[in-house]
C-alpha cells in the first residue's frame, strides 16, 4: 500500500454517481511548503519558491542537531527501506570483525546486524519496524487523502476589517470652504499669539515681583474655580460641552480605512456509523488519521525533544461525481461547482462524541456503532483577489533566478464566474 492510499467512508464513496463529498488532503509542513510554492499565489507560496526557505531549513536543522533534536526520520525510513529491498543481505559481524552476509528471514531475532547506513540493530528490531510500517499502512494512517460525505450543514464566510478610523474633523471644512477655514485658523493663530504675549508680560522676563504677580493671578483663578464648583462635580466648560448644551455635537467626519482580511475558518460535523468489524476499524482509522495529524512531532522521535515539528496541515476540497444523462460516472470527481476549496488549513480542534444519543452503546466486541466527529479548521494564509482572479505557476526559465518559478496573472479568468476559494 503506497503513500497515495485513500481512506474513504463509506468505501467507494468517490465513485457513487452524483455523490457530493469532502476530500481532505494531508501534508507534512515541509510538504506543504512545496505544495504552496506551486499552487498558491501568496506569502507562503512565495517563500516556498525562494531560496530563503532552504537556507532557513538548513539553519534550523543545524540548531536542532546542537540540541540533539536532529533528523532521524530518514534513518527510520532507511531501516524500513533496507528491510524491503535488501532484507536478505544484511551483514553481521563475526570473528575478527569480519562481516558476513546473512539471510534475515531465517536468522535468529537476537542476531546483531549492521545496516547500510552504518546503524547497528538486531534482526528482531528490524522485523518489528517493518511490521509497524505494514500495520500503519494497513490501517490507512499513511494515507494522503480522506474522503467523507459532505455534512448536513456546510457554511463558508468571508470577513474584512475596516477598523482603521481616520477623523478628518474640522479639516473637512478646508475641502468645502477653504476661505472660511483659512479665516478661522488665522483668527485662532492671532488669539493664541496674543495670549502668549500677555502671559509673558505677566510672568515677567526676569523683573522683580513677576513671579509673585503670577502666583497672585493663579490664586485668584483657583479661588473662582473653587467657589463655582465647591463639590467638584462640574464638567469641564469647553467648546464641545458648550455646543452640547445647545443640542449640538461636533462632526468627527470620520473615514473607515481598510485594515485587513480575516482568516477563514471551517467547522464540520460528521456522523460515522459502523455495521461490522471492518467498518468499525475504518472509523478508528479516520479518527486516528486526524488525531495524529493535528499533533506536533519531533525529528528524533522523542517527546522530550527541544524542538518540535509543526503538525500536519490540510487542504479541503468539496467534490462532486459528475455523471452522464444516463447516470454513469463521468471521469474523475470534480470540484463541487458551488463550493469553494481552501488553502492550507491547520486543524485547530477535534471533538469526538462516543455517546451522541446520550447513552453508551457498544456491540459484542466493544465497538461503538456510531460516533460523531467535529473538526475545526483555520486557513494559514488570508485570501486576496489574486487568489480568485486566476494565475498560473510557471517554472523558472532563467538560471539566474533565485526562485523556482513565478505566478503569472491569467487575465482570461478575471470575470469568469467560477467558485475557486
Amino acid at each position: 500500500m503506497s503513500e497515495n492510499t485513500v481512506i474513504e467512508y463509506p468505501t467507494g464513496l468517490s465513485s457513487i454517481p452524483y455523490a457530493s463529498f469532502l476530500q481532505i488532503e494531508k501534508f507534512s509542513y515541509e510538504e506543504a511548503q512545496k505544495y504552496a510554492a506551486e499552487n498558491f499565489n501568496d506569502a507562503l507560496g512565495s517563500l516556498g519558491r525562494s531560496s530563503i526557505a532552504n537556507k532557513v531549513n538548513d539553519a534550523v536543522d543545524a540548531l536542532a542537531n546542537v540540541y540533539g533534536s536532529g533528523e532521524s526520520d530518514g534513518t527510520r525510513q532507511g531501516n524500513i527501506n533496507l528491510y524491503q529491498t535488501e532484507y536478505k543481505s544484511a551483514k553481521t559481524t563475526g570473528r575478527n570483525n569480519r562481516r558476513t552476509t546473512i539471510d534475515i528471514t531465517t536468522a535468529d531475532d537476537s542476531t546483531r546486524i549492521v545496516l547500510k547506513n552504518g546503524e547497528t540493530t538486531t534482526v528482531g528490531q528490524l522485523k518489528a519496524q517493518k511490521q509497524a510500517l505494514i500495520d500503519r499502512q494497513s490501517k490507512g494512517l499513511m494515507s494522503k487523502k480522506c474522503m467523507l460525505p459532505l455534512p448536513n450543514e456546510f457554511q463558508y464566510k468571508y470577513g474584512a476589517e475596516w477598523n482603521n478610523e481616520f477623523k478628518l474633523g474640522t479639516l473637512a471644512l478646508a475641502a468645502d470652504e477653504a476661505y472660511r477655514f483659512g479665516a478661522i485658523t488665522a483668527t485662532g493663530g492671532a488669539l493664541g499669539g496674543l495670549v502668549n504675549y500677555l502671559t509673558s508680560k505677566v510672568s515677567g522676563t526676569g523683573t522683580p515681583g513677576a513671579d509673585q504677580a503670577t502666583k497672585i493671578v493663579q490664586g485668584i483663578a483657583d479661588g473662582v474655580k473653587t467657589a463655582a464648583d465647591p463639590m467638584k462635580v462640574n464638567s469641564e466648560l469647553n467648546p464641545k460641552n458648550v455646543a452640547g448644551l445647545a443640542g449640538l455635537a461636533p462632526n468627527e467626519n470620520s473615514i473607515q480605512f481598510f485594515e485587513r482580511m480575516t482568516g477563514r475558518e471551517f467547522s464540520f460535523r460528521f456522523e460515522l456509523a459502523s455495521r461490522n468489524k471492518n467498518e468499525s476499524n475504518r472509523v478508528i482509522e479516520i479518527l486516528e488519521w486526524f488525531k495524529r495529524g493535528m499533533h506536533p512531532g519531533s525529528k528524533n522521535g522523542k517527546g522530550t525533544a527541544v524542538l518540535l515539528t509543526f503538525p500536519d496541515v490540510f487542504v479541503l476540497t468539496p467534490k462532486f461525481v459528475k455523471c452522464t444523462p444516463e447516470g454513469a460516472a463521468l471521469g474523475d470527481p470534480i470540484q463541487h461547482p458551488m463550493m469553494p476549496r481552501t488553502k492550507l488549513c491547520a486543524l485547530t480542534g477535534m471533538t469526538i462524541n462516543t455517546t451522541p444519543f446520550g447513552q453508551m452503546q457498544t456491540i459484542f466486541d466493544g465497538s461503538i456503532p456510531i460516533v460523531t466527529m467535529e473538526l475545526n479548521f483555520k486557513e494559514t494564509t488570508k485570501l486576496t483577489r489574486a487568489d480568485m482572479e486566476g494565475s498560473s505557476f510557471a517554472e523558472k526559465d532563467n538560471v539566474l533566478q533565485q526562485n523556482t518559478g513565478v505566478f503569472a496573472r491569467d487575465t482570461t479568468q478575471d470575470f469568469k464566474p467560477e467558485v475557486s476559494f
